[in-house]
């Protein structure tokens, strides 16, 4: 039974590592040093509870799908984002997806078949209802 949480010996490892290290690689180490023997199954939910706990942890960075301690970066490496926003591409990619959600839904396009909706527009006048005011 380790005497401290798992996430300390991640951090052990990274702090005496000179470079980055891929998860695979920090859980190796960190495994090793913290002496824990598991079997197959529970190394696999050793492994996914140490990605979110990095994760959620402000002390380690994922930098360039390595994992590294974040005081070894600047701030504008930590935060960098690649995303190149561009509002036009974003519209069609959502339809894009859109499209390719109602493929795997089996379900047709909109443009290709309207679908009625439960939805009652009051603004727009029903041609096929009788005019039953004089009641009111």
């Amino acid at each position: 039974m380790p005497n401290k949480p798992f996430i300390e010996y991640a951090y052990d490892v990274l702090s005496s590592s000179k470079k980055p290290l891929t998860f695979k690689e920090l859980f190796e180490k960190t495994l090793k040093l913290s002496g824990l023997e598991l079997n197959q199954d529970a190394m696999k939910v050793k492994m996914s509870k140490l990605y979110t706990s990095l994760a959620d942890d402000s002390r380690f960075a994922l930098i360039d799908k390595m994992w590294d301690l974040s005081d070894r970066h600047s701030f504008s490496e930590l935060h960098e984002k690649d995303v190149d926003y561009d509002e036009e591409d974003d519209d069609e990619t959502d339809e894009e997806e859109k499209e390719l959600l109602r493929q795997e839904l089996g379900e047709e396009d909109e443009d290709d078949n309207e679908r009625e909706s439960d939805d009652l527009d009051f603004d727009t006048p029903n041609k096929d209802a009788e005019d039953d005011d004089e009641d009111f």
